[in-house]
């Protein structure tokens, strides 16, 4: 599936955000597809964590889980696939940007492939309309 990309700005500062979004093992308090997490390790520059979800993609109810291996430089975090029983590809990063106000800019970009029989355009049109409004939950938070 080609790359989704979308931005947030938050009133919160980097920092801020920064924590909100390697807090993994609080995701299911405020994303509601995010079953659970569980962190495997954890060190000041990387993580490795497994994730339970349960989205619906075209009608039709889709569990999945996924472990991942983070890598946090400074406000850049990116990750990609360790292992998952439906998922082939997926990686990313995000990246926060202080404005001149002490504010946040975010870029968040993902690519996700899937051995799942939905086609690549609902897997995309999915990914473009759930990213914006995943990206929300996290400024809510942060400025919560």
């Amino acid at each position: 599936m080609p790359k989704s990309t979308t931005t947030v700005d938050t009133f919160a500062s980097p920092e801020e955000l920064r924590e909100i979004i390697l807090a993994f093992e609080k995701y299911p308090e405020f994303l509601p597809e995010v079953k659970r997490v569980v962190v495997h390790e954890r060190s000041d520059s990387s993580a490795h964590a497994s994730f339970y979800v349960e989205v619906k993609v075209g009608g039709m109810d889709v569990k999945t889980e996924y472990t991942v291996r983070y890598t946090f430089k400074g406000n850049d975090i990116s990750w990609k696939l360790d292992r998952s029983p439906t998922l082939t590809k997926n990686e990313g990063f995000w990246k926060l940007t202080e404005t001149e106000d002490g504010e946040t800019h975010a870029v968040y970009e993902n690519e996700i492939v899937t051995n799942l029989p939905i086609p690549l355009e609902l897997q995309k049109l999915f990914a473009d309309q759930e990213m914006p409004r995943m990206m929300q939950h996290f400024r809510d938070r942060a400025e919560g």
